[in-house]
């Protein structure tokens, strides 16, 4: 059975009980409506320029643009300068031109001059041309090796020959042809031409023949390009020189240059 007591302390407890229940509903409501919400998180602003960092920038647009707006106004100088000298080159590109097409017709005018002049050579005149040219060979032989005899030096010793021979028979004529041309070829040696120099014309014209066979090239070098295979006793006629190469024409009209190796008096 239960007691007063017991009893009275079960009502204690029931009475606590009611009061704890809403004490406990009123804390969780309030609890609720004090909390904070979550701050949404928003983007920063981005740091605005200074008034004196826009300045800077915009006088250094300002510079670059006149940087620019120079370098085409030199580029412009440049290119009418290269016209103006592209022109004067032009010009003496023509001058010269002019000048070498006289200078050859001058020639071939004192050429043709001489020509006349030894058709109508007298006796006298021939031996004295005779004498002159053989005195040039033995100073050019004075200085030469004499051990090796050079192909264009062998080329002038037959043309001598041959105007001695003419001179004996009375031709004086063709004797002082082939002395012109035997004189000729003593220059060539006498002058020693550099190879990088132009070709030389020659006054009057060597009338030769192939000795060997030989090749017609279109350059003075061993490596350049064949024109023409020419046969031994192929008939050719020198017009100028290089070194020791010479620029010989073909009876059928092939031009070309050819060792002096290679060719003999007609």
């Amino acid at each position: 059975m239960v007691t007063k007591k017991k009893a009275w302390k079960i009502r204690k407890c029931r009475r606590s009980l009611h009061w704890l229940a809403p004490m406990a509903v009123l804390l969780t409501v309030a609890g609720c409506a004090t909390q904070q919400p979550t701050p949404v998180p928003f983007p920063l602003p981005l740091p605005l320029a200074s008034t004196s960092q826009c300045n800077e920038q915009q006088q250094e647009i300002v510079r670059l643009q006149q940087m620019l707006a120079d370098r085409e106004h030199q580029i412009k100088h440049l290119i009418a300068d290269q016209k103006n000298k592209d022109l004067e080159i032009s010009k003496l590109k023509t001058h010269q031109q002019n000048q070498t097409k006289e200078l050859k017709e001058t020639t071939n005018q004192a050429s043709r001059a001489e020509v006349k002049l030894r058709r109508f050579a007298t006796e006298a005149d021939v031996a004295s041309r005779l004498v002159e040219v053989e005195m040039a060979m033995k100073t050019l032989e004075s200085r030469l090796d004499t051990r090796h005899e050079l192909p264009l030096q062998v080329l002038a010793h037959g043309l001598l020959d041959k105007a001695s021979t003419a001179f004996k028979r009375g031709k004086y004529s063709v004797a002082a042809d082939h002395a012109a041309q035997a004189e000729q070829l003593i220059e060539m040696m006498t002058e020693q031409q550099p190879t990088t120099e132009s070709a030389t014309p020659f006054k009057v014209a060597i009338p030769l023949k192939t000795k060997l066979n030989g090749q017609l090239r279109r350059k003075p070098d061993r490596n350049a390009a064949v024109i023409d295979k020419l046969q031994t006793a192929t008939p050719v006629v020198a017009r100028s020189y290089k070194a020791q190469w010479l620029q010989v024409q073909t009876e059928n009209g092939n031009s070309g240059w050819i060792f002096s190796d290679f060719v003999e008096p007609r």
